[in-house]
């Protein structure tokens, strides 16, 4: 399942979950914190697949982290949940291979791009 989290975790950026699961990003890149109670934005999104911090109670990691705390799920039950809601197509209990994950990578790495694009057209428009 590790060699899974890992595809998972480059698949997918923080910006991409949080904007999934209904939160909105602030210009600099923070929302408010779904762990503990605020009324000011301290949860950072960093780019790309770099993961979160919170600055008012700590939490922070990837975005397996991220799910697995904001659902109350294992980790390996973050990992499906991820893979079924972004369909990712990952069988998760096959194992991959060097080459699949290498072809997987490079696609998701075109993907990450334009969606990046996207991104910043978008807080741009708003």
């Amino acid at each position: 399942m590790t060699f899974h989290s890992d595809t998972i975790k480059s698949a997918l950026t923080m910006q991409q979950v949080v904007i999934q699961y209904g939160f909105k990003l602030n210009p600099a890149g923070f929302i408010r914190c779904p762990f503990h109670g605020e009324k000011t934005e301290s949860l950072k999104i960093y780019p790309g697949t770099r993961g979160f911090n919170c600055f008012g109670c700590h939490e922070g990691g990837s975005v397996v982290d991220f799910v697995m705390k904001l659902f109350s799920l294992s980790f390996k039950e973050a990992c499906a949940r991820l893979n079924e809601d972004f369909r990712i197509g990952l069988d998760l209990a096959a194992p991959l291979n060097k080459a699949a994950v290498r072809q997987y990578k490079t696609a998701q790495d075109k993907k990450n791009r334009l969606y990046e694009k996207f991104l910043k057209k978008y807080r741009e428009q708003t």
